[in-house]
């Protein structure tokens, strides 16, 4: 994209920052900022009582936190604005209106005249209003749950959702199933959507060295959480078990379904072959991926139509080298090639799952092959540099976003 960055100046309106489990967001505004991006941080919320990863220390954007913006002030929206608050009470209106106001004087003090949020939900709400009361622009990155889960009903959420769609100058979202999903919904806003991969540091994450990979360790990172589908695979370490097969699995994530998991660990009798690590830092979630041969995440699709977008995790073993095993949910097939980068399995299958892990732990020379062809789609699609390259030149000329849009993705 031909558009210069040079002195790009943006606003990023984000729920909670920084989050454990939101490296994405991290590693992208890093990436803008050694390219010369000055980057404002709005946090509607606190952030978390988290760990907090390495490399937060070189962040150089000024955060400003709205968790007291206005608090307890009643308010309802305009007319044309009544989708967007969809299921929100007065109070709860009250508060996403004042911290809108918030960011939008900050942004008019700083020189600020685009936002940019992640994920659909509030964020997307708060910067849209900010945007519109600075006289500015806005976009969004659209994830998973901000776009599959139901919120209030289907067709409530569907209308707050297309509302946004159709004020943002332009969407980015993570996969080309994301991409077809919001055209669809919302057709008008088609030709301003973008598929745009998270982009991962391949400079952080070299392919792992094989002589310190141990047989059979595979490794399974999230949150824990339904749609990550950590109960069938535990389930499929059982069956791989029954049938006599050499492996160790590191659950490494954690979240609400812990205590659940640890007692499906329990009842199947699992302790010596499942692991449950708990949430980890980067730099020591690198240290378990040197030792894997194989990378596993069972995504399914919830009740309610949550689902994941595109596991940065699995993107971040492809970059290291390792095969991967994952299910046919959103973007899973563009990430793995079947038989070529991975495996690919139906949700919800234990059978399925358990399978397609021993055939590729059965044979080395196949899951090293996969490894290295991973590295190089990896590369090729995932390259944190130029993917956030990508994003500034829209984040710079956002008018024209639209025209420029074919050619970026």
């Amino acid at each position: 994209m031909p558009h210069s960055t040079d002195g790009l100046r943006v606003g990023y309106v984000l729920k909670r920052f920084p989050r454990f489990s939101e490296t994405f967001i991290l590693n992208e505004v890093l990436a803008h900022e050694a390219a010369g991006a000055i980057v404002d941080v709005f946090s509607l919320l606190d952030p978390p009582d988290e760990p907090r990863h390495a490399s937060l220390t070189r962040l150089r954007a000024r955060v400003t936190m709205l968790s007291g913006a206005a608090a307890g002030r009643d308010a309802h929206p305009a007319t044309g604005d009544m989708e967007l608050f969809s299921g929100k009470t007065p109070r709860q209106t009250g508060r996403l209106m004042a911290k809108a106001g918030a960011v939008a004087n900050a942004a008019r003090a700083r020189g600020i005249t685009h936002l940019h949020a992640h994920f659909g939900s509030d964020a997307a709400t708060v910067a849209l209003l900010a945007a519109r009361a600075m006289g500015g622009t806005f976009s969004f990155t659209a994830h998973a749950r901000d776009i599959y889960h139901t919120y209030v009903s289907p067709e409530a959420d569907a209308a707050m959702r297309r509302a946004k769609l159709r004020a943002a100058a332009f969407t980015v979202t993570v996969s080309d199933y994301n991409a077809r999903h919001l055209a669809a919904l919302c057709p008008e806003a088609a030709g301003r959507i973008i598929r745009l991969y998270n982009g991962i540091d391949l400079r952080a994450f070299p392919p792992v060295d094989l002589v310190r990979q141990r047989p059979g360790r595979m490794l399974a990172v999230g949150r824990l959480v339904e749609k990550k589908g950590f109960a069938s695979l535990i389930d499929a370490a059982a069956i791989l078990r029954d049938r006599g097969l050499a492996f160790d699995l590191d659950i490494v994530g954690s979240g609400p379904l812990e205590a659940e998991l640890a007692a499906q660990v329990d009842r199947l009798a699992l302790s010596r072959h499942v692991t449950l690590a708990g949430a980890l830092p980067q730099e020591r979630l690198v240290e378990r991926i040197e030792e894997a041969t194989l990378a596993v995440l069972a995504c399914k699709v919830t009740k309610s139509g949550d689902r994941d977008g595109l596991p940065t995790v699995l993107l971040e073993a492809m970059a290291r080298g390792l095969p991967v095993v994952t299910t046919t949910v959103s973007g899973g097939p563009e990430i793995v090639l079947p038989d070529i980068t991975g495996k690919l399995c139906p949700p919800d299958d234990p059978a399925a799952l358990a399978e397609a892990i021993a055939a590729v732990l059965a044979d080395g020379d196949q899951a090293r092959r996969m490894g290295a062809e991973g590295r190089k789609r990896a590369e090729r699609l995932f390259d944190l540099d130029r993917n956030a390259a990508t994003l500034r030149a829209l984040l710079a000329a956002p008018a024209t976003a639209p025209a420029r849009i074919g050619r970026a993705a």
